[in-house]
């Protein structure tokens, strides 16, 4: 996989956080990064890998909090969240950004046009960064910050693209499933992205998602692989 590297701008940025504590973090070793020319580099593969290790590390003292305290569900999973409603195994777009409207349609009501082109372009904007594909054909479209106001419970919707469209995936590939990622706070956020990484990095469970053919498959597929990863509690 061709690496991609961002500056400590761009990262910081990526990971919602000022320049200063990064640089910080990057000369005490606390995140990945190299410095060259006497400026830190940053690999994306590595930084999405250090994020989702900080969902999963959550801290003694707040899984001691109660749901309501933290808003997250008890237990917080992919198959938890995405619901029937929110599967399309027919996408028809030929763009991106025809895409990512075809996937608001399925978490925001088309009716409210307000909200609707508010996700978009939060989508839009995290893409126009940094492409969201994981490689083998699948992308996990999301915004870089929590989407407060717009959905008040996390969500994630699926969309199939039979014919595939190019996402700007770093392999070349065309894209065929889309995992459209929506939470209301930071934390859910990023539980439910380092959830869905990790069964996406699996070559046995892509594998097994190139072989789905009905909407009622991917959430039994999503449910027993799942089976093998540790919900995260409150």
């Amino acid at each position: 996989m061709e690496s991609v590297f961002m500056n400590l701008g761009e990262v910081a940025d990526y990971v919602r956080l000022d320049e200063k504590t990064v640089r910080s973090m990057a000369e005490r070793g606390e995140i990945p990064a190299v410095k060259a020319a006497n400026q830190w580099e940053f690999d994306r593969a590595a930084i999405d890998a250090w994020l989702a290790k900080r969902a999963a590390n959550v801290p003694d003292s707040e899984r001691q909090l109660p749901a309501d305290a933290t808003g997250i569900p008890e237990p917080l999973t992919v198959a938890g969240v995405l619901a029937p409603s929110r599967i399309n195994m027919d996408l028809r777009s030929t763009d991106r950004d025809g895409v990512l409207r075809e996937l608001v349609a399925l978490v925001i009501d088309p009716k409210d046009q307000r909200l609707s082109e508010m996700l978009f372009e939060a989508l839009k904007a995290r893409e126009d960064l940094c492409s969201t594909c994981v490689n083998d054909g699948v992308a996990i479209p999301h915004s870089r910050n929590a989407l407060i106001g717009v959905v008040d419970q996390p969500m994630i919707a699926y969309g199939r693209h039979q014919a595939g469209i190019d996402f700007g995936a770093l392999d070349g590939q065309l894209v065929h499933h889309f995992f459209l990622l929506c939470a209301p706070n930071v934390r859910e956020h990023l539980l439910l992205l380092a959830r869905l990484a990790r069964l996406l990095h699996n070559p046995d469970f892509v594998a097994k998602l190139n072989a789905v053919k009905r909407a009622d498959e991917l959430p039994v597929l999503i449910r027993d692989a799942e089976r093998s990863i540790k919900p995260v509690p409150a």
